[in-house]
């Protein structure tokens, strides 16, 4: 189990005495005289002092399961970095409501984004609980909220379509006030006659945003994708 700023430990000490092995990636290194105190009582808990955006989870060679109460500023990032690595398979993570709402968004909904496509391509998510913000002190300016997030093992495209499908859906939505042929054209600069001659092949109207289309439509579409990525 990995466990990404355990603070003061807080949680870190339950989660030792579930799993068999707990990393705990700390930057703060002026928490250390803490930490070592659970080091001390609990041998199968290691703390890492650097930034979990910089390990190499490749290293590992054992399934990993993550768990952290992520900082706001770094959601995606860390988001990314754990759909991105074989070896995480399983992530409970406490976010801003906001952004758990986005994950979850469904198609025609303003929080349907690239991000929400992806994630539901990659895994099963759901919300395990909100957290309003009084429960902190200091009290923050927004609500939290518990996500699950639980990776397939078998998934339809293969790794060089799964790269390709990354990058298609993140141009479809790169402005969402644009329709959808308006973003590829900016995105791969292919003709538009060409665009719409493939939207057409895959019964999608012209004149559709991206926002309107569910996660089976854009796998359609790459499997569908003529050109380069």
């Amino acid at each position: 189990m990995i466990e990404v700023g355990p603070g003061q430990g807080a949680l870190t000490s339950f989660l030792a005495e579930e799993a068999s092995q707990v990393d705990a990636y700390e930057i703060d290194t002026s928490l250390s005289p803490i930490l070592h105190k659970l080091e001390e009582t609990h041998p199968n808990l290691n703390i890492i002092y650097g930034d979990f955006l910089e390990a190499d989870l490749d290293n590992y060679d054992s399934d990993l399961h993550v768990v952290a109460n992520v900082p706001y500023y770094i959601t995606t990032p860390i988001l990314f970095k754990l759909l991105s690595n074989k070896n995480v398979k399983t992530a409970s993570l406490m976010i801003q409501k906001e952004v758990c709402d986005r994950l979850l968004a469904t198609p025609q909904s303003k929080a349907y984004n690239a991000l929400s496509v992806i994630l539901q391509y990659q895994a099963k998510v759901f919300k395990m609980m909100d957290v309003k913000r009084h429960l902190f002190y200091p009290v923050p300016n927004v609500d939290s909220a518990v996500i699950r997030i639980e990776k397939y093992e078998d998934r339809p495209l293969d790794a060089q379509k799964e790269t390709c499908f990354y990058t298609f859906v993140k141009a479809c939505f790169k402005q969402k006030r644009k329709t959808l042929i308006n973003n590829l054209f900016e995105a791969y600069n292919i003709p538009k006659q060409e665009l719409e001659a493939f939207l057409v092949h895959c019964g999608i109207d012209l004149k559709t945003r991206a926002e309107s289309l569910p996660l089976e439509t854009y796998i359609h579409m790459i499997k569908e994708w003529p050109y380069d990525c």
